[in-house]
């Protein structure tokens, strides 16, 4: 047995040994608070030689007991610790109760009713006297009630009192709670139950009235106080009311329970009920680096009520915390996954999987992060919840499409056909399975045959279950219609089936405590496949790039469905693995943020850090919010990540960034992307962390796996990577950003030709995506269709004007076919109405420069995460007689254009046409008055395409370059040969 006092601070040493009878320790995140409480137990054992039987210890969790048991068994010995009284304030309860319970009356022999049977008396008698107060609710309510310390028949008195100053509605709603709550509590008493509230009421109403149970304690030692509620306070001091010998540990900016009735004024109330009350802060942090804490320091001081206090960094200041923002939830997750390998890679092997930890508001947010997992392979276990296809209405709901979109699946069929109930029981099922088999049929054949009267079944099917088979038979039917009509409808699709099986009455039905929560992730199933099904399809082929072409396969196209049902059983199959030595796969973690609390990792993801999460929508206190933000920061130990998506999980609106992160100034505590790791950074971690340092072969060897050193894929402003935009563009880059003569961006095709009917498929790098005739086509004709229109609106008002003598003054009418000498005089012809200046002076206004008009050779700046988009980078190279430019239509294998000098203003125009079977119509110019001229010629820029190549070119005119451009119509002129449409070829 070691020295108590060793490995202490001084603020430690104090606590551990002071002769305070009633000791108040505030101990703030990774300040070694278990340790100081384990001390200050064996201290008392060892040196002021209190009796062990005569401690109490109180926790608040079974986890928790276990490992202070182990500490102060290090220090006193196994005897000694076993005779300790040490666990949650409901098995020290419990241990009175069924020691001196017959004292007020309660049997020997009571059972304990847990929250399931709670629930259920609750929801009968609710059913059988139709209530309208929800049972979750009003099991809520009672427990609420029961932890203030108001039983069934204070509650009655307290309603009796307030009848004459409460409305009539107020009164007939307390009315049938207090009917609930009496006939609960007198239905608890007949079966000779206690509920978990009852347990800690009782035992203090067994202590008040008999102390003499409790006259041999000699000290009360309580751990997480701040969590504590009213009931929890009382029996405290009850514990203690012999000697009054208390010693708390606890953290005011770590209250974060106030939903089950804790109540951080509790520290205040020992302080009046116990004057001389002595409080040690601990400040020291052992846990997380110095830039860390002074992230959580800046969000919890918001807190204006809060006592001051300061957290000081045992470790450097580290790296500085992330604030990153992202598009979308969807994005946010990938990102996440790539930074754990980012992160990972970089650290020479320092970080493993079971470093990373990703803390949740709520857990319906894990949705997008497991499918993330699931798609890159890498295991990761949930604390807090069930992972989200883990969940009872999930996989349900999944099954249902399995067999839409698999009918053969058997297994999936047993599991759905009676479920909701269709009065098919499983012995019948059994049954129909066994008939299937023994016919050389699916289950789904089976039962399709039967429901259409085409066979009819050797099993005994009574009228109610033949009645079922017929339901479940058009559910899955129609599913089937629907998604053969519209593949891509798979929200459509979920929304079907859950109006077919009334699914949330069913919800509300059979999980009437929590219906509300199992129906928001419905929700989220819904909008992951709104999500899957606006996927563009050549995202749905990327895994197939690059493979090699075999003779006699092809390129199968899966359904949207299918697609959709893969990655989700890729999602759900990184459950907890064993490796081959028997030992556990590492995996990362999922939790919520409260399950979080107590724990630590030394890199945290903290996602969703919009109004809405975190301040929850659904919370009355805001503080409370505010401390459960700082306890998911502060279980960080070196790097902490905090990602805020434009929009949300609903991908509905806009997310707004957190209140408790936009405060003013808030923004120099944080960085705007994932941190830069060089050797020495590694190093730095692996002292905060107390563990090896990697070689530096070691980190230049996993540097190699890297696609990427730095997190420069996307923008820090939240946008869209232009890698990203091609893929949702049909393989196009956005017109609204440069195009650099080292960037091209890719795009995906996938054509049959019909000449050799061969599947074509492969990555090209075209500056934009393949045109079809018929698209083309299409576009020509909305265009020619849209210029018709504005010359007939144009034509119409000049003809007003004419009308009412305002006719405008213009040059003499130009006899078709003769040109304008203007050009001789140095004067360019215009191109169209005047830009107006104040458009393009300033450059914020314009529009940002085509890709298609940006010259190819200029240089692009290398990628960083500063590489962003602006429009003043974009308007000061531009000239100004690109602005009109408009990017060509024409599909990309066109003829190669005659080249001619740019200075030639007589040069003709190639059409760019592709020699098909059928030539799409080009589109018409616009119907100008004749005192127009005619449009400029391409823009100066030509001559970069060009270079120093000079064409062939005579010092004569010629009658063809003098001829006059012949005006296209879409009647039978356009049928005319080729050899009729003027001049030589």
């Amino acid at each position: 047995m070691g020295d108590i006092l060793y490995g202490l601070n001084s603020a430690q040493r104090t606590a551990v040994s002071s002769e305070a009878e009633v000791l108040q320790v505030l101990a703030p995140p990774g300040s070694g608070k278990t340790k100081t409480l384990t001390s200050r137990v064996a201290h008392l054992i060892r040196e002021r030689s209190f009796k062990p039987w005569n401690i109490i210890v109180c926790t608040f969790t079974v986890k928790a007991a276990r490992e202070m048991q182990e500490r102060i068994r290090a220090f006193v010995g196994e005897e000694l610790e076993k005779k300790l009284r040490i666990g949650t304030f409901h098995k020290i309860a419990l241990i009175y109760l069924r020691r001196y319970g017959k004292l007020i009356g309660i049997p020997d022999n009571f059972g304990v009713a847990d929250t399931n049977d709670s629930m259920r008396i609750i929801t009968r008698m609710v059913k059988e006297h139709k209530f309208s107060l929800e049972p979750k609710v009003a099991r809520d309510r009672i427990s609420r009630s029961k932890a203030q310390g108001i039983d069934c028949e204070q509650f009655l008195a307290t309603l009796q009192q307030k009848k004459s100053s409460v409305g009539q509605n107020a009164i007939a709603e307390k009315q049938e709670f207090a009917e609930i709550f009496s006939m609960y509590q007198t239905q608890l008493d007949r079966c000779n139950l206690l509920d978990f509230d009852d347990i800690l009421l009782r035992c203090v109403d067994l202590l008040r009235r008999n102390p003499e149970c409790v006259s041999n304690i000699e000290a009360v030692l309580v751990d997480e106080f701040q969590d504590t509620n009213g009931v929890q306070y009382e029996l405290m001091s009850l514990f203690a009311q012999q000697r009054s010998f208390i010693t708390i540990v606890g953290d005011p900016d770590q209250s974060i329970y106030g939903w089950r009735s804790a109540d951080v004024k509790n520290l205040g109330r020992m302080k009046i009920q116990w004057r001389d009350t002595l409080t040690v802060n601990l400040e020291e942090n052992y846990r997380s680096s110095g830039a860390i804490l002074r992230a959580a320091q800046k969000v919890i001081e918001q807190d204006e009520t809060r006592p001051p206090k300061q957290l000081q960094a045992t470790h450097s200041i580290g790296q500085r915390p992330v604030l990153r923002k992202l598009p979308t939830a969807k994005a946010e997750a990938d990102w996440i996954i790539a930074e754990i390998k980012r992160l990972m890679a970089l650290s020479g092997g320092l970080l493993k999987l079971t470093d990373f930890a990703i803390l949740l508001r709520t857990a319906s947010l894990s949705r997008n992060i497991e499918a993330a997992f699931g798609k890159a392979g890498m295991a990761y276990r949930m604390i807090g919840g069930k992972k989200f296809y883990d969940r009872v209405e999930i996989k349900l709901l999944i099954d249902y499409l399995r067999v839409i979109d698999q009918p053969a699946h058997s297994e999936a069929v047993e599991r759905i056909i009676n479920e909701p109930s269709r009065k098919i029981g499983d012995k019948t099922t059994e049954s129909l399975l066994k008939e299937a088999q023994g016919t050389g049929q699916t289950l789904w054949d089976l039962v399709r045959r039967i429901a259409q009267g085409h066979q009819k079944s050797s099993t005994k099917l009574t009228t109610p279950a033949m009645k079922g088979i017929e339901q479940f038979h058009d559910v899955i039917a129609s599913g089937r219609k629907r998604i053969e009509k519209e593949p891509t409808g798979l929200a459509d699709l979920i929304n079907l089936i859950l109006n077919k099986l009334s699914f949330q009455s069913y919800l509300k039905q059979k999980y009437p405590e929590d219906h509300e929560s199992r129906w928001a992730n419905v929700e989220e199933l819904i909008a992951q496949a709104t999500d899957a099904s606006n996927q563009p399809p050549e995202q749905l082929s990327l895994d197939d790039e690059g493979l090699p072409s075999v003779d006699g396969t092809e390129v199968i196209e899966q359904s949207p469905l299918t697609s959709f049902l893969a990655n989700v059983a890729l999602s759900a199959a990184t459950d907890q693995k064993q490796g081959e030595g028997g030992d556990e796969v590492a995996q990362a973690t999922v939790s919520t943020l409260h399950a979080a609390k107590g724990l630590e990792w030394p890199v945290v993801f903290i996602p969703a850090c919009y109004k809405g999460s975190i301040p929850h929508s659904r919370a009355d206190d805001n503080d409370e919010e505010r401390r459960l933000l700082y306890v998911g920061m502060t279980r960080a130990q070196v790097i902490l990540n905090m990602t805020f998506p434009l929009k949300g999980s609903s991908q509905n609106e806009g997310a707004e960034l957190s209140p408790f992160l936009s405060e003013h100034g808030m923004n120099n505590f944080f960085e705007e992307h994932g941190p830069s790791i060089s050797e020495r950074d590694v190093h730095a971690l692996a002292n905060t962390l107390g563990r090896d340092q990697p070689t530096m072969e070691a980190i230049a060897e996993s540097k190699k796996s890297l696609e990427r050193d730095e997190d420069n894929y996307w923008p820090v402003n939240g946008e869209w990577p232009l890698e990203e935009l091609a893929k949702f563009n049909n393989g196009q880059a956005d017109d609204s950003g440069p195009v650099y003569g080292n960037t091209r961006a890719a795009s995906w095709v996938t054509a049959s030709v019909t000449m050799q009917q061969e599947g074509v498929q492969g990555a090209t790098s075209f500056s934009s995506g393949f045109v079809s005739v018929k698209q083309n086509y299409s576009k020509i004709m909305e265009e020619q269709e849209e210029k018709r229109l504005k010359a007939l609106d144009r034509r119409a008002a000049e003809q007003e004007k004419v009308s009412q003598g305002q006719a405008p003054k213009g040059r003499k009418r130009q006899i078709e076919g003769q040109g304008s000498i203007a050009s001789f005089f140095g004067k360019k012809p215009r191109s169209g109405p005047e830009l107006d200046k104040s458009s393009t002076s300033n450059p914020s206004t314009t529009r940002p420069l085509p890709p298609a008009s940006l010259p190819r050779t200029s240089s692009a700046p290398l990628r960083d995460v500063s590489n962003i988009n602006k429009p003043s980078e974009l308007t000061s190279s531009k000239p100004l007689d690109s602005l009109q430019h408009r990017v060509s239509a024409a599909p990309l294998q066109r003829r190669r254009p005659l080249l001619h000098s740019s200075s030639d203003p007589t040069a003709k125009t190639d059409h760019g046409y592709v020699f098909l079977s059928s030539s799409p119509p080009q589109p018409e110019k616009d119907d100008k008055d004749e005192d127009e001229p005619a449009e400029a010629g391409p823009p100066a820029f030509t001559k970069a395409l060009v270079g120093s190549f000079k064409p062939a070119s005579t010092f004569h005119s010629t009658t063809m370059q003098s001829a006059p451009t012949q005006r296209r119509t879409l009647g039978l002129g356009r049928m005319k040969p080729w050899s009729a449409r003027g001049g030589k070829r």
